[in-house]
């Protein structure tokens, strides 16, 4: 492969690109509503990466930074649905300021008991703590309360694939039809992928989902230190 195009954020780029682009052909050619396109780009990357030798991660990685650097504006883009259900938000504060409050502490307190209940190590519990939040504001959680930021980030995106994947049929099997509610649950669990999952239901659980992220994304930092120390 030239050299120029080893040092150039153009490789990462494109394939990066391309691997989703693949991903999302084969979701919609067989239909696999259970396999993302993220999770067959991923698989791809770390296979081009591994075996054909054209290119290491250091190189994939300078294209790969742009596109790390792109999530703050994308996690902000997710907030435009706010603005065409700005009264419904207003009306349900309550009920989503107390789902967020709860949902954050229950799940910080889960992820440390069942982490500590397997054997895991404080550092990694630590790093399983801002899962739900989406992965921008989660690294930055995590190395300031000591946990691994590259296994954080790890864990965020397998959450958000599982709650893209099974959300709305986790919700849709135990009853859950209201779509604050969906939006609540999927924003607040599973960040971003889960948000844009709900694309397709309407812009009220996306609107719903945008707002969850960024106050899921305030309460872990709040409370995530306090809970620590407590639970310590």
């Amino acid at each position: 492969m030239p050299e120029i195009l080893l040092t150039s954020p153009l490789l990462g780029l494109a394939i990066t690109i391309v691997a989703y682009r693949i991903g999302e052909y084969i979701s919609e050619r067989f239909n696999l509503t259970l396999l993302p396109p993220l999770l067959t780009s991923c698989v791809l990357i770390i296979l081009a990466i591994s075996y054909t030798g054209l290119f290491t991660y250091e190189q994939y990685q300078i294209g790969g930074d742009i596109i790390n650097f792109l999530l703050g504006p994308a996690t902000v883009a997710l907030a435009l649905p706010l603005v065409h259900n700005w009264a419904i938000l207003k009306k349900h504060y309550a009920i989503l300021l107390g789902g967020v409050f709860v949902g954050t502490c229950s799940g910080i307190i889960s992820v440390i008991f069942l982490a500590k209940l397997f054997g895991a190590s404080d550092q990694i519990a630590l790093s399983l703590v801002p899962k739900s939040v989406t992965t921008a504001i989660a690294m930055g959680i995590s190395e300031n309360i000591g946990g691994i930021p590259a296994l954080t980030a790890a864990c965020v995106i397998c959450t958000g694939i599982f709650g893209a994947m099974f959300g709305h049929k986790i919700l849709a099997l135990i009853g859950v039809k209201n779509d604050i509610a969906i939006g609540l649950a999927l924003g607040a669990s599973s960040h971003g992928l889960g948000t844009s999952s709900c694309i397709p239901y309407g812009t009220l659980q996306v609107a719903i989902g945008s707002l969850a992220i960024a106050l899921v994304g305030i309460a872990t930092a709040i409370m995530a230190p306090i809970l620590i120390t407590i639970l310590n």
